[in-house]
Order: C-alpha cells, then structure tokens, then sequence
C-alpha cells in the first residue's frame, strides 16, 4: 500500500507539470464540512447511507474535507485526470480517512485508473436512487487497479451506429483492517473477521440503439465481484488468534477473474465449491428518450451461486443420478423507474424502486421425488459468506442501504442479518429558482431476517429526508445544504435529526 501512495503521489505531482505552455489547466478545488445533530438510537438512515463511507450512526458528528481534482481534457485523445480528497471527523469509524487519492490515464476510450476513487452503481441515478444490489456508493471507496471502458463506445465499424459497449476489470484490497479489529473487540469468543482480504470487479455491458433513428434503446450487462485472500482471526480466551491465512498468489488472482474452485491451501468450503465470496448481478434496461422526455424501466437481478445466476440448481439422488431443478430468478430483484420531466421549476427527476429479496432460491431445494439425499439448494444468505462474514467495507454494506449494514447490528459482528426483505423507495428532485434546489428521498421497507436466523415477527422501516440546496449568486462558488430526516422503525430505532453542510468550490488555474 505505501508504494501505491508513492506513485500516486508522483504521478499527481508530474501530471500538471506535462501540461501544454500555450494552454491553461484547471485544477478544481473544493473544502467541505457537514454537521449532523439527531435524537433517538442512532443518525436518521438517509443521514449515514449512500454517502461513500464518510457517514457516522453516531447521534452527533462532523467531518471537515478537502480535495483537489483535474478531470480528463475531453478534447484530447490522450489525457490524464488526479484527485485526492482527505477528511477530518470526530464520532465516525476513524478521526482521519484518506477518501480519495487517485490517478487516471485515458486513450480515446480506454482508461486506467489507479487508486481510491467515489464511484456509483451502474444503471442507477446518482443522487435518487437506493443503488445497485451489488455495488452502491453506501461505503468507502475501495483502492484498486482498474482498466476499462468506462462510459458507452460505438461500435461503428461493424454495427453502424446500433450498437455501444463498455465494461471494465480490476483487482484491488480493502483498507478496513484497522476498522475491524477494534470494532470487534468486545464481540463474544468465537466471532470473526477478516484482515487483508482482495478485491476483484468485473463488468460488461451492452447496449443496442440509435438516438438519430429510434428514441428507444436497450441496454443488457453483468456485474461480478469477488473478495479473496486475507487473513481469517477469531475471538479466544486469551485474545484474538489467527485461525487460518488465505492463500494469495498469482493462482487466486485467476481464480477470481474465473471462477474456479480452490487449490490444495484453500479451506473445504473453497475446495467444493469456489475460490472466495463470488456475487453479482444482471441487468436489464428500456430507455425511451426524446428531447423532453427520458423514461428508464430497468431491473436488476442479484445472485451469489448457479440457482440465482443460470436459474437452475440440482441434486444427486441415491443412485447417483442428477436431477435438475428450476428456480425463477425474478422473485428476487430490484425494479426501477426512472423519469425526467420536460424542464419546469418544480420536478426534475423522479425515481421509484421496488426490491424483493425474500426467496433467495427458496428455503430449501429439492427434488420432485421429495429426496434429501445428496446435494441440495436453497437458503443462499444474500451477501453473507461462511469465510469473509458479509459484502461490507468500513461496517457498510457495499451493496444498496436496505440491506442494512453490519454498523446496525445489535452485537458487534461482520455478518449481515438481515437480507430477506421487500423495500419501496420513492426520489424525486427540483429547482425551482437559480439559487435554490431540493431532493426529497422517503423508503418504506419490510425485514424477515435471514434463513438461518429469521426475525421471530417481520419488522417494518420508514425512512425519510427532505434537502434544500442554497448557491448564492453573491456568493460565487459557496453552497450551504440543510437537510431533515426521520426513521420509524422496531429494527434501528426511531430517529429524527438534521444536517448542515457548508461547501466552497472554485479552480485554480496556471500555464
């Protein structure tokens, strides 16, 4: 980690430098700081979730951050972009986050990107939707070597102009060993966590339509992710003790960008089924766009073994034969809207989703014949896992916030318990003057638990928050955010508070 900092850092610092003589560069800059103040068990829901990590349940908190940014110059074939953004906060997870520290290069439409850099989930607006069941910006960015087409690209030569590709792959580490170890220590013996666990992402996305001859376009693509490596400890008597160490040689790598199964040193789980915690997602999307209208209907469909990715499982009977057996893939799945208005002064964007992930390929599969004996199905646990505890960085879950985060468990614990739910979430947007904005967020969701530890009564979560944006125009460059969020719910308490945020953002500029 220490050498990718020194290149990072070189690089950001020799970038400018490269600049052309007879042209101006623009380097953003931005300080922030935000304030949150509640009542109740913990910060409202909308106050801690889809923040990127820099969020605390805490009831008061406050951070102060500052960045410095160059984005890509779109009118060249080769450019570069850098940005580091440090935090300051007291009652978070840590007083000090290194939040984002990056570097990009870009050659017409492939780019590297190198480091710890925000991002949103794919398909998804930025500002008003729950996020992705894989990937959302719920949780701190994740440091990683990245390499792709990152935005839509023709492909002219062969399709005329219909179709357009993009997709990216990357291996990275996650940062939170500190976080877990004191976050786990007054956990009860036998718990675990892990330490210096790998990190794999890899994307591919289609989308097939002409905007000159068709309003309408269709866009299909897969998401898969995988943690790997790391180092497993468990709570004993006499403190915490190392139970086993993943293997991480250049044989996992391949493993995680194919899904395989483990080698002699990985553990008998790996062995009989695959190296790591594999999951992701698959996508389906209907755009109808004119110049005043766009409209988006897409779904996405979560998955973490063959039942929920190919809809089939199957089992061995007594005599050893297979038997196939069907699962409906969309009993599960985040359904959205997404609409954009013709421009008027009081709606923008509206944006309502729809998750169910109750079945979760059932609570037990099996064949027609009712026989048990063999392998069997069913009971997946969404985004838990028998090594690496739960899909979570920091105590966030790095999937959509409905599916609550490890931070919310009643004992300290890396699990995530709660993952059978059936969530409505309803954004909407405006402008109505120059000078002032507003985003209204209102989620209304239902818990079951899991499988293997259901709730014993469902319980409900109402979760809302209303925000006005201010940008004086006396006042270039300065925005001051209000915010008021409310939660009523059995499972994370009812809770009520505000949010202050001051920012000011402006460029410097030089040869």
């Amino acid at each position: 980690m220490n050498h990718i900092l020194k290149i990072l850092l070189i690089l950001m610092l020799s970038f400018p430098v490269q600049a052309q003589t007879n042209e101006w560069e623009k380097i953003k800059y931005e300080i922030r700081t935000e304030a949150v103040a509640s009542t109740g068990e913990h910060a409202p829901f909308w106050l801690v979730s889809n923040r990127h990590g820099l969020s605390s349940l805490e009831n008061y908190s406050t951070n102060l951050s500052a960045g410095l940014y160059r984005d890509f110059d779109k009118k060249r074939g080769f450019t570069w972009a850098y940005g580091a953004e440090i935090a300051g906060a007291w009652n978070h997870a840590s007083p000090f986050y290194i939040q984002q520290l990056y570097a990009d290069v870009k050659f017409n439409c492939w780019e590297l990107s190198i480091g710890s850099k925000k991002r949103i989930s794919e398909g998804k607006h930025a500002t008003l939707s729950g996020g992705g069941l894989t990937f959302s910006p719920n949780a701190r960015p994740i440091p990683q070597v990245r390499f792709g087409i990152n935005e839509y690209t023709t492909a002219s030569w062969l399709f005329n102009e219909w179709v357009h590709v993009k997709g990216h792959l990357s291996y990275g580490r996650q940062t939170d060993d500190y976080f877990q170890r004191t976050h786990m220590e007054n956990a009860p013996m036998g718990s675990r966590y892990v330490e210096n666990v790998l990190f794999h992402e890899k994307t591919a996305f289609l989308k097939i339509g002409k905007q000159s001859k068709s309003p309408f376009s269709i866009e299909m693509g897969v998401e898969m992710y995988t943690q790997f490596g790391g180092k497993v400890w468990e709570k004993g008597r006499n403190g915490d003790v190392i139970l086993y160490s993943l293997p991480h040689s250049y044989k996992e790598y391949l493993k995680a960008f194919i899904p395989m199964a483990g080698g002699s040193e990985s553990t008998e789980m790996e062995q009989n089924n695959v190296n790591g915690n594999v999951l992701g997602s698959l996508h389906l999307a209907l755009n109808y766009q004119t110049d005043n209208w766009n409209i988006k209907a897409y779904y996405e469909h979560y998955y973490e073994d063959h039942s929920g990715l190919f809809g089939l499982d199957y089992h061995y009977n007594r005599e050893g034969e297979k038997t196939w057996i069907t699962y409906l893939p969309w009993r599960d799945g985040l359904f959205g809207l997404e609409l954009a208005v013709p421009k008027n002064r009081v709606i923008n964007t509206i944006v309502y989703e729809f998750i169910t992930s109750r079945d979760q390929s059932g609570p037990i599969l099996q064949n027609p014949s009712g026989d048990m004996i063999g392998q069997a199905g069913g009971k997946d646990w969404y985004y838990t896992h028998g090594i690496y505890q739960s899909w979570q960085h920091w105590g966030m879950s790095m999937c959509n916030p409905h599916i609550l985060s490890p931070l919310y468990n009643k004992n300290p614990n890396m699990t995530i318990p709660y993952s059978r739910i059936r969530s409505h979430h309803l954004g909407f947007n405006g402008t109505p003057s120059e000078e002032f904005g507003y985003r209204i967020m209102a989620s209304w969701t239902k818990h079951w638990g899991s499988y293997e530890d259901p709730l014993p009564t469902p319980l409900t979560q109402l979760s809302t928050m209303g925000e006005v944006v201010y940008t004086p125009k006396k006042l270039k460059g300065w925005k001051f955010i209000g915010a008021i969020a409310y939660d009523n719910s059995r499972l994370i308490g009812n809770n009520f508070g505000g949010m202050i945020s001051i920012c000011k953002e402006g460029w410097f500029k030089r040869k």
